[in-house]
């Protein structure tokens, strides 16, 4: 269990420094553009990880219709609203959106397919993760301008299909290497991502700097590459219950990067949201945590 709360926190932070890498692309990268070559990057990152570590990748061949879904749900419809919805919502309130990520995977396995134990102390963590996510981004910035029905709505289907794709992956390649799924799962979110960027954006004519270049090497290496197998390996280890509690810390750790890296102020009441944070997801996780 301790490696697994590990991983999760790891990729909590790479999710995290995400927004950051993005912030530095957007000035003057188009979105489905940068999206393909994060993907892009991150494939090849994975697949030369498959090679050295001798990863049979051939042999799941024909498993190629569940990696086309998981591509299809888990980046590229997740990134495509998230990269449209916020255009139309303030970030604090594209932030809170993330949270819906463990309610929905809540509602799902445990009250639709009952596939987990209801108990009414998991329910109490959840909504006290949830409060203390608000304190973490501030309630003036969740209230705010720059809200639209319209990036509510795509930004919550971005993530309604990421949760459904989590409980796919759980069920569907439960037995199959977490480095095998990554790496065919990054292939095909290429190919599609790479097709709706040469069809809506022109990457080749863009104006690439070295400063996005960086970016976009680090966010294809870390941010996706180590994050998604990070991600699958949770899945593999814990089931995507346990999984989907990555998304309460990432604005525990976006606080953080926003902090040392672009020297914003943190205020008493967000310390006080990151602990209500840490209880809500051991609340939720209370049993799995004590047979860890």
């Amino acid at each position: 269990m301790v490696l697994n709360v590990t991983v999760l926190m790891f990729v909590a932070a790479f999710w995290a420094f995400t927004f950051i890498f993005l912030k530095i692309e957007e000035r003057t990268i188009t979105p489905i553009t940068i999206m393909f070559g994060r993907s892009i990057i991150a494939f090849v990152f994975l697949f030369i990880v498959a090679l050295i570590l001798r990863k049979d990748l051939l042999a799941h061949v024909k498993d190629a219709w569940k990696f086309f879904t998981f591509a299809l749900l888990g980046i590229s419809a997740l990134w495509i609203s998230l990269a449209f919805g916020q255009e139309h919502v303030s970030a604090g309130v594209a932030s809170v959106i993330v949270t819906t990520t463990p309610l929905l995977t809540f509602v799902i396995l445990v009250l639709i397919l009952k596939e987990e134990h209801f108990s009414f102390q998991g329910l109490l963590g959840l909504l006290i993760g949830v409060a203390g996510i608000v304190l973490v981004i501030g309630i003036s910035k969740i209230m705010g301008g720059g809200s639209t029905l319209k990036g509510v709505l795509l930004i919550f289907g971005g993530f309604v299909c990421f949760t459904i794709n989590g409980i796919l992956v759980a069920k569907l390649a439960k037995t199959i290497d977490p480095v095998i799924t990554s790496t065919w799962f990054l292939f095909f979110a290429s190919i599609i991502l790479g097709a709706l960027a040469f069809i809506f954006e022109s990457p080749m004519s863009l104006p690439w700097t070295g400063e996005t270049i960086a970016a976009e090497l680090a966010l294809g290496l870390i941010c996706t590459g180590l994050g998604y197998f990070g991600y699958y390996f949770i899945i593999y280890r814990e089931g995507a219950y346990f999984s989907s509690f990555i998304f309460y810390f990432i604005p525990v750790f976006g606080l953080l990067a926003g902090h040392l890296v672009l020297n914003e102020k943190v205020v008493l009441s967000q310390i006080i949201g990151v602990i209500m944070i840490v209880g809500g997801v051991y609340l939720v996780n209370r049993a799995k945590l004590k047979g860890g």
